[in-house]
Formats: structure tokens, sequence, C-alpha cells
């Protein structure tokens, strides 16, 4: 997660636009719709398809990278593709924009990206009846793509996680807890502890500036005792997951909004916070390799293996790192399953006359090694490095030139092992091996195969979008001067936004899924 920068929106009129490759949309005549395309003579002749995936464009390499896709992409798939990179910051919003106006023939999405609402919507083409052209695909799912479905509908091909460790955490200088002589990361007291000890040795500048702080305080006040249903609405308890809960009423709620505000009103966070983008992570991490700030409050394993380390210790190679994960050991462990609510997923435009050719190439880019691996890590000796043992090692490669991932393609199962840099290695082999562990011994998730179906609630899903957005998030972001006052203002504006209908409908399916167990 880098640089943020705007994304033009470019208003498209046409559903499955191409790419010329200098940038410019064209409507080149090409091959029926839908057709088997493969075997293209040209490699000029094939349609150009649009994707988005996120993070910085790298600094050279792609006209390889390029040359090599379209070498495997044509042959197979009578396709090219080219991407635009959306850096990470305001993408939801970015993205939404995108989407709605048709700008792309192949997305990513997520929680991040309020895919799950756009997939109700039908903005994206159903995968479900071209499934049986994909059976290599489907093979290696092994019946998870089912558990993507809304409303009935497949209408995204998700990452797949292997069992493992590393969730939402915080990244810190462990050299600076220990010459501070402050206690091992282990819980929310000694992770305020950090947060408070840093902003006294670095007091210009705020420790926390991602308002997405306000849900990591809940996870770690409240994630061993309720189950998330629904991102960010809707709970139950851990002893009776059918059962909804309004999480705005509970008393752990509460607690996290008075713990942000402390931290608000001790400058731990940001004073700008609300202005900030919705993932601030590229800010912190300028800071980080400048020594201006010791710690990122908000961030995922992943991206802080993939897009920090590496950075950080080529600007600072004496600084050593630690990682507290917010999940591992607090919140239960289920045994794996896809949710369609919160996974990132690659989905694919409204009306793209070339689905089945798109749905193909994933199909390759998760069952063929050579096409993950470019896809993934780019061209190997310029994005990236193989050592003897087939480690990737980016030793020698400038980090300016690491390629992100296609964002969304992640999967556990396809993956090359990495040669972490220093200590990193111990936490991230620490981390997977207390994964698997937790994971073997976990039982069935109570929501396995469950996708709340919203459709008919449209009109509330949007109004209680908004009251997220005006009354709840700067309640989580600690900008109050009256707790009790301002939860019972978000109940009030909740009810009237439908809420109520929300949390009856969602109920109503848990009890059907109840019954069906």
């Amino acid at each position: 997660m880098v640089a943020i920068t705007a994304l033009t929106a470019m208003l498209v009129t046409t559903a499955a636009c191409s790419n010329n490759g200098n940038g410019n949309a064209s409507t080149n005549a090409s091959p029926s719709p839908g057709g088997n395309t493969a075997g293209t003579e040209s490699v000029a002749d094939a349609p150009v398809l649009k994707a988005i995936t996120m993070g910085n464009e790298p600094k050279s390499g792609l006209d390889n990278f390029y040359k090599e896709l379209d070498e495997l992409t044509v042959k197979d798939l009578g396709i090219k593709v080219r991407f635009d990179y959306v850096p990470w910051g305001d993408e939801k919003n970015q993205i939404s924009r995108a989407i709605a106006a048709k700008e792309y023939d192949i997305y990513v999405g997520g929680a991040w990206s309020d895919f799950a609402n756009f997939a109700s919507k039908n903005a994206f083409v159903d995968l479900t009846p071209m499934m049986d052209q994909v059976p290599e695909l489907v093979k290696h799912y092994d019946g998870k793509l089912d558990q993507m479905k809304i409303d009935g509908k497949i209408y995204g091909i998700p990452q797949l996680g292997k069992p493992g460790g590393g969730s939402e955490g915080m990244l810190y200088r462990e050299d600076l807890r220990e010459k501070w002589n402050l206690p091992e990361i282990n819980s929310l007291d000694t992770v305020e502890q950090y947060l408070y000890k840093a902003k006294e040795e670095y007091p210009s500048t705020p420790m926390i500036n991602d308002p997405r702080y306000g849900n990591n305080i809940w996870t770690m006040i409240a994630g061993s005792k309720y189950l998330r249903i629904v991102q960010g609405l809707a709970v139950a308890s851990v002893d009776d997951p059918y059962t909804v809960v309004n999480m705005y009423e509970t008393t752990e709620f509460k607690q996290a909004a008075e713990k942000a505000k402390k931290w608000y009103d001790d400058g731990i966070a940001d004073h700008d916070i609300l202005a900030s983008q919705g993932n601030a992570t590229a800010e912190t991490l300028e800071l980080m390799k400048v020594d201006q700030k010791p710690l990122e409050f908000s961030n995922h394993f992943g991206a802080a293996s993939g897009g920090y380390i590496g950075v950080l210790k080529e600007a600072n190679p004496d600084f050593v790192y630690g990682w507290y994960d917010y999940y591992m050991n607090n919140v239960p462990t289920f045994q794996g399953v896809i949710n369609p609510q919160t996974t990132t997923a690659i989905s694919i435009g409204t009306q793209s006359q070339y689905a089945e050719e798109i749905l193909k190439l994933l199909e390759k880019a998760h069952t063929d090694q050579k096409y993950y691996n470019l896809l993934m890590y780019g061209v190997e000796g310029e994005n990236y490095k193989l050592d003897s043992e087939g480690y990737i090692n980016y030793e020698g490669i400038p980090t300016d030139n690491v390629k992100p991932a296609w964002t969304g393609l992640n999967d556990g199962y396809m993956n090359l092992q990495v040669n972490y840099p220093g200590e990193w290695k111990k936490i991230n082999d620490d981390l997977q091996a207390e994964g698997i562990k937790l994971t073997e011994t976990a039982p069935v998730d109570p929501y396995a195969g469950f996708s709340f179906d919203t459709s008919m609630l449209a009109t509330e899903l949007s109004n209680i979008e908004t009251v997220k957005t005006q009354y709840i998030l700067p309640l989580t972001c600690g900008v109050s001067n009256d707790i009790d006052k301002d939860i019972a203002n978000v109940q009030k504006q909740l009810k009237n936004a439908g809420y109520d209908k929300y949390l009856a409908e969602l109920q109503k399916q848990l009890d059907a899924l109840k019954a069906s167990k």
C-alpha cells in the first residue's frame, strides 16, 4: 500500500472498454462477443481489455511484463490485458466511480471497494452460467466458489487463502520498544503504552492518521466476544452466532468510542483524521522511511510484508520491526470460508463482451504457475528474483520497481515463498505456524455458505451508509464532545434510516440458516 494520487474518472459510453496501449480508449473491430478468440493471428489484432489493480506502477519492467503477458494471453485466449494502477488511499470512492462509469472490463473488489453492494445491484456479469467452461478453476476452489454467491449468483473470483496467520495489526519499531523499556506488545494496554511513549518521542507526528483505527480498537476490546456477521453493521455473540446483536447498543462499542476519544483528545490520533483518506498507509510509510514515525497502527500483515518491510529495511537497515496482530489468538478462528461481503475479489465489468475469455484468464491465473508468477510478481530479474532454493528474493531490485500483485489474485496455494529480510522472516514463519495450528483445531464457521440477501434493502442500505459516514465514523474516530449523547443520536439516525428493518431481515435469514444446519 503506497502513494496516494487521484484516479482521473473517464466517463466512457461503452460498457466494455478497450485500450490501445497508450491510455486511449479504442473501439477496434474484434472477434465476435463471447466467441473463442484464441489463436488470433496477430498480437496487434487482439482486443485489449482494461483492468484495475491497486498500488503503484513499477518504475520499469512493464514493457517486458506486457510482452510476456501478451505472448500467453493472445495464444491461449485471444485477448490482451492492460492494468491501471490505483494507489491505495481513496480507493473505495475511486473504484466506485469507475464502476458507475463502466470504465473497465475487469475490477477488483472487497469490503474496501463496496464490492458486495455493487454486486447485489447487478453491476457485474453473473459468472454462474459460465463456470462449466473453467473446470480447473472450479476444481482448484474445491466448492468454495459457492460461498461467493450473492443472491444466488457468482459475481467474482476471490482470493484463495491457505491456512496460516497474519491479519490486521500494528507494525512498530521493536528496537525502540526495547530501548524504551516497554512490555511486550500483546494487548490493548501494551499497545496504548507504546503509542503514548512514541508520541512523547515524536511529538510533532500523530501516531494514528487512518480513520479505520476505531475498528481495530473494537477488535481488541470485543473481538473475542462477538462475531462480525456484516462488517461494521451487525454482530452476534460467540455463544449464540445466529442471534443478531445491534453492535451500537453494546457496552463494548461505548468502551471503544471512549478509548478513541481519549486517543483523539490526547493527540495520539490526528485531529484532521476525518479529512484523511480511508486508507492512509502511504503517508505513514513515507514518515517511517525518514524516521519521523515509528509505527503503522492499521495495516494488513500481507501489505506490511509486501509493501513496507523491504522499503523500510532498505531505508534504515539497522531498524528492527515487530508486529502485533489484532486478530491472532483474539478473534475466534474457523475453518477457512470465503465471505463475499469482505473478501477481495476480481469482478468482471457489466456486459463485458469478453466475459468468458476473462473468466478463462482467471482460471489460468489460479492454476498455471507461469501465469500466476507473472501476474503476481512481474518479470523475473526486473521485478523480483528467485534464489537457488526457489524463494522470492528482492535483493538488488530497487524498491520502486517491485511490482504490486494483481489485487485479488493472491492464492495461498500458488504463492512462492518469500525470503524476507532480517527479523521479518521469523515473524512471518511464526505467524504462519500459529495460524495453521489454530486452523487445524478450529470448528466450522457458523456462517459457512451464508450470503446475506440484501436485494430488498436497497433504500435502507443507502440510508445506513449515509449514517455511517456522517454520525458513526466521527464517533469511532474519537471526534465527540459527549459519547452518550452521540451514541443516542446514532441510534436515532439508524432507526430513521431503516436499521431495524435491516436487522430484522438479517435475523430472518440467519434463522433459516440455523434451521438448515
